[in-house]
Order: C-alpha cells, then sequence, then structure tokens
C-alpha cells in the first residue's frame, strides 16, 4: 500500500477491517452516534444506517493509498463485491475513493467518490 500521509489513522483499519469481515457492530462503533454516508445510492445518517449498510452490501475494500486533506483522509481503494448474489469473481476490483471525515478519533463522515480529485476537493473539515 502506498500512503501519501504519514499513517493511516487507526479508526480506518479498523472500519475497514470491520467491513471486510461483515461486522456491522464494529463499524459503527468506530463512528460518531451522527455518522454520514454518501454513495452512489444517496445519503443516509446515523451507527443505524452504518449497520445495515455493512450488513447489507457484501464490499470488500482493501485500501491502496491515503491522502491527508483538512478534517479527514482520503483513501483509495479496490472493491469487490463478494457477498452480492451476483458477483463474478473474474470481475477485476472497481477503483474508488472514500473520503472520511474525522471527529474525536472517530469517523463522522464516508463519502465515497469515483476519481481522487473528487474526493480530495468535498468539503469534510469540521
Amino acid at each position: 500500500m502506498t500512503l501519501m500521509t504519514s499513517t493511516l489513522d487507526s479508526v480506518i483499519v479498523v472500519w475497514h477491517v470491520a467491513v471486510n469481515a461483515g461486522d456491522a457492530e464494529t463499524a459503527a462503533s468506530a463512528c460518531t452516534e451522527d455518522v454520514v454516508m454518501r454513495g452512489p445510492q444517496g445519503s443516509s445518517h446515523g451507527r443505524d444506517s452504518m449497520r445495515d449498510w455493512v450488513s447489507q452490501a457484501g464490499i470488500r475494500l482493501m485500501p491502496k493509498e491515503a491522502y491527508d486533506v483538512p478534517g479527514g483522509i482520503v483513501v483509495a481503494q479496490e472493491a469487490t463485491w463478494p457477498g452480492a448474489a451476483n458477483w463474478d469473481a473474474s470481475t477485476p476490483p472497481s477503483r474508488l475513493y472514500t473520503a472520511f471525515a474525522l471527529r474525536d478519533g472517530s469517523i463522522a463522515g464516508v463519502f465515497r467518490f469515483e476519481s481522487l480529485e473528487e474526493a480530495r476537493s468535498y468539503p469534510i473539515a469540521a
């Protein structure tokens, strides 16, 4: 993994491990109570929404690069959906970019983008 930041914040590592394991409770506990999520299927907020998403997404996210931005970190990820009913193991991973807003040692926002430029320019600073 190539990191463009001194370290990938440990709470983001915990979140990735939990999401990849389908551990909705641990992923939600890495977040603030009012965590905001935005992606291609809309937006939601709160730990219950995070739990629901982790339980239903069937996604696996492999961090590849990280970039410091005001108020958080943008992580470039390779995504696969092995938990999806129509998943084909021969399909190559998709490259996604997630901007994580951080507050008081927890994840306050998870914002998915198709390009690094979009993710880095998203205003996540508190």
